[in-house]
């Protein structure tokens, strides 16, 4: 089963491994990322980057979907699907695989983007593809760690 999809520029960190995994009780943690999916070497950093008992897998945004529907149907895990990016999230929503909420963490501040809430930043261009996920009936709050109350996008740009 899917239990969170989550924005995260760093994708596996002390963060998601130590605080994330936990509050959600997650067995495994799935990151959609052409990048890392192409480079064998960070794939390993990220698996080692786990704690004991999450299985970590790295696919690419192509063969997202398909794993992913099925991860939905078997609900054999707990699993957070992990994107770098705003654009990914969006992408794999587009491709076919909806999901209900999007947690948006850590994104950093960069050309273009501006503060949002706490250590998250966004670009106009980010913003859009966050509210145009909303208009199609997706919840998307901001929240860097389980402690902390999600905030709703449209609290913070509406």
């Amino acid at each position: 089963m899917v239990a969170l999809v989550r924005v995260d520029d760093r994708l596996i960190h002390g963060q998601v491994t130590a605080v994330w995994c936990r509050a959600w009780n997650l067995d495994r943690i799935i990151v959609v990322d052409d990048e890392v999916a192409a480079d064998p070497f960070m794939q390993e950093v990220y698996r080692l980057a786990a704690p004991s008992g999450i299985q970590v897998q790295v696919v690419s945004l192509e063969d997202a979907v398909p794993l992913l529907r099925r991860e939905a149907e078997n609900g054999g895990h707990r699993t957070m699907v992990l994107l770098r990016s705003v654009a990914g999230a969006v992408a794999l929503y587009e491709q076919g695989f909806s999901f209900p909420a999007l947690n948006v963490g850590g994104i950093g501040m960069g050309p273009g983007r501006r503060p949002l809430w706490r250590n998250i930043a966004a670009s106009p261009q980010e913003i859009a593809l966050l509210e145009r996920l909303a208009q199609r009936g997706v919840e998307v709050t901001l929240q860097p760690v389980p402690d902390d109350r999600p905030v709703p996008l449209a609290d913070l740009v509406g």
